[in-house]
């Protein structure tokens, strides 16, 4: 039986800035907190990488999100880019409103 080898995971500068947005808004509140949140998002993230079809068909065409556990933010993210890459292309709040977004993807 061949090796599955886990997929590389990269994250749109779109996507870099939300989460360092995600980071700031929470650090002003709590920065331990903010911190804990950044690591929480990143590992969810990093799951893609073994089970990069765990999560359900995304708002946008072509897309998939990944709820983060415990948390009430979304991962979009993208399998189509690279045959051997997830590539995390947005990170919201669940309470967003995303039908405005036209750079969602």
């Amino acid at each position: 039986m061949a090796e599955v080898r886990p997929l590389k995971l990269h994250y749109s500068e779109r996507a870099i800035a939300q989460i360092d947005a995600i980071y700031s808004y929470v650090a002003r509140h709590n920065p331990v907190a903010a911190s804990m949140v950044v690591e929480q998002i990143r590992s969810a993230a990093e799951r893609l990488r073994e089970h990069p079809r765990i999560g359900h068909q995304g708002a946008v065409p072509g897309t998939l999100e990944w709820v983060v556990k415990g948390l009430p933010y979304i991962i979009v993210y993208d399998l189509d880019a690279r045959p051997d890459e997830v590539m995390v292309v947005n990170v919201f709040h669940e309470a967003q409103d995303r039908s405005t977004d036209e750079t969602s993807r």
